[in-house]
């Protein structure tokens, strides 16, 4: 019976430890993109109520539906929600490419062939 190569041991735990620190930091990467796009969601939701009530204040001040007078009082709010759109499809395509590339290669260090 071989006695175990220990250096060989050794690197193997090593390089084990070094891919779950690589893996603990994607995963806090992908958490704090997640944050963000929940961020980014509530301030849409934002937006989205304030437009809700230029709305409605439009049309009981103004008893009036003109859709040209209306966009414009929502305009910048209208932008806001795109830009926020885009940023959010940006960050989810990160968190997909991130986890996509995450996994974990389980080698047997045990196996002195290796």
């Amino acid at each position: 019976m071989t006695p175990p190569d220990f250096g060989n041991i050794i690197g193997k735990i090593k390089g084990g430890a070094k891919q779950a620190a690589d893996q603990t930091q994607k995963l806090a990467r992908v958490a704090k993109l997640k944050t963000n796009v929940y961020s980014l969601n509530s301030e849409k939701s934002k937006l989205l109520s304030t437009i809700g009530i230029r709305t409605y204040i439009f049309l009981a001040e103004e008893n009036s539906t003109d859709g040209v007078v209306l966009k414009e009082r929502v305009k910048d709010e209208i932008a806001q929600i795109q830009r926020i759109e885009t940023r959010i499809l940006e960050l989810n395509n990160e968190i997909s490419e991130l986890q996509s590339n995450a996994h974990v290669d389980v080698e047997d260090i045990t196996d002195s062939t290796k």
